[in-house]
């Protein structure tokens, strides 16, 4: 049986759970009829108090019924009581109109309201009987109300899900994963809930077309809509999975060229990973092999698909995608791929990169945009090799921009602040280039507070 003093406490409005208490204390105390009342006065003061919050979240329609509130509570006289009578009369609708409560549960709390009438009012009765409710009558009306209402937070449903997609096409949108949880999924219910999530977890992995119209086209809105499932999963990981798998053989059905940004707008979401179909993997692996052979590694539909080298579960479910990226491809394109996609993975690759620049312009590409993006990825045991690298090659170590570079590089990589390293490549690089005073490494040194070693005796 349902544990109503379990339930007392889960009350969504802390001002609300004294009432829910006292109508628990008059139903166990057997008297059912006191026991309706103070039901339906918990039931009124927490549409009250949830018509506030949605008020100063925005909605019109809640602020108007405030409004009325605010005025009467102002004057406080028989105009302001038969203000309250209105407006309590109307509570139940309003609750309604705002998706609070649905229609069956509107039914079954309008069903509570006539019973207080009846338990307030005995006179109603015909021939002056006096109602008399049972014991588990009053119960069956608590219970009802704290289902269809007062554990639940001001929660909506058509309006939240139009909101959402509003949202998702306004130029402004924003996807920080704290705002979108807190706009669209503490305050919904829970079916608008999985039709926002359902819809995210389409849009992202199908790239659905929007209405025309809409400002923005279906792979901007696939974008958005992925960094909001993401956001989503940290609230409610379960109806997220759920949406994923629901979506997946559909997925499995597009074409390689949209699997493939598929993959790329989700490959580092453990949700969508873990439910990649196997044959789909072997799919892209025999398209990529087909595409390398087909065309020189150099070609945009070749490089597109090596991209996905940068998600972990996707190199483990295509392992062709490694030795892709590391032999196929030139430096170049390998650092047009870390400049789009920034991952762990290519800090084991980017010591080789810079040892292949044959150019000071490339050297200084290479660090610019195959390194620094990278910065705080590098571990201890790679900062070795990489600056060993960059000593090395002359073309590396003497081209004009890469003392400032190297500076920067020790700037974005705080986690490797301190390591003999840095010393060792500064004391390397003034050896090889002697007395030129511009590449000196002067502001890397100044940074790591290098010392000049005594000259020997």
């Amino acid at each position: 049986m349902l544990n109503l003093e379990e339930q007392i406490t889960r009350v969504w409005t802390p001002e609300v759970r004294p009432l829910v208490a006292d109508a628990y204390r008059c139903y166990s105390a057997g008297s059912p009829r006191a026991a309706i009342v103070s039901t339906w006065t918990a039931v009124c003061a927490d549409i009250i108090h949830k018509l506030h919050q949605l008020a100063e979240d925005g909605d019109g329609a809640a602020d108007e019924v405030v409004k009325k509130i605010e005025g009467a509570r102002a004057k406080a006289d028989a105009e302001a009581r038969r203000t309250m009578q209105r407006v309590e009369n109307g509570l139940l609708q309003n609750a309604l109109d705002l998706e609070l409560i649905d229609f069956i549960e509107h039914t079954q709390l309008e069903r509570l309201e006539q019973d207080r009438h009846l338990c307030a009012h005995p006179s109603l009765r015909p021939l002056g009987d006096v109602f008399a409710p049972s014991g588990e009558y009053a119960r069956a009306h608590l219970v009802a109300a704290l289902d269809a209402l007062l554990v639940h937070p001001p929660t909506q449903g058509r309006k939240a899900f139009a909101r959402y997609r509003e949202y998702v096409t306004d130029p402004a949108f924003v996807d920080h994963a704290g705002h979108l949880v807190q706009m669209f999924a503490q305050r919904v219910k829970s079916s608008t809930w999985k039709l926002i999530v359902g819809t995210a977890a389409k849009h992202a992995m199908l790239e659905l077309e929007l209405p025309e119209g809409s400002g923005i086209t279906g792979t901007v809105s696939a974008d958005r809509q992925a960094r909001c499932l993401v956001a989503f999963a940290q609230h409610d990981r379960d109806t997220v999975r759920e949406a994923v798998i629901q979506a997946m053989p559909r997925f499995n059905k597009l074409s390689i060229e949209q699997q493939v940004r598929g993959l790329t707008r989700l490959g580092d979401f453990d949700v969508f990973t873990d439910a990649l179909d196997a044959t789909m993997c072997e799919k892209i692996s025999a398209y990529l092999v087909q595409e390398l052979d087909k065309f020189p590694p150099q070609h945009d539909k070749a490089v597109e698909v090596i991209g996905l080298v940068a998600f972990g579960a996707i190199r483990a479910r295509i392992p062709a995608l490694v030795e892709a990226f590391e032999v196929r491809i030139d430096p170049h394109r390998r650092v047009d791929l870390i400049m789009a996609n920034p991952s762990p993975y290519f800090a084991s690759t980017v010591a080789e990169i810079l040892a292949e620049a044959a150019t000071y312009r490339s050297a200084e590409h290479f660090a610019a945009h195959g390194l620094l993006p990278i910065a705080r990825f590098v571990q201890p045991d790679q900062l070795g090799g990489i600056l060993t690298a960059w000593a090395e090659n002359q073309d590396c170590r003497a081209a004009a921009q890469m003392p400032r570079l190297a500076a920067l590089f020790w700037r974005e990589a705080p986690q490797l602040h301190g390591l003999a390293a840095w010393t060792d490549f500064v004391k390397r690089v003034r050896e090889l280039v002697g007395t030129d005073e511009w590449y000196q490494y002067d502001e890397l040194a100044a940074q790591i507070d290098y010392q000049e070693p005594p000259a020997a005796s």
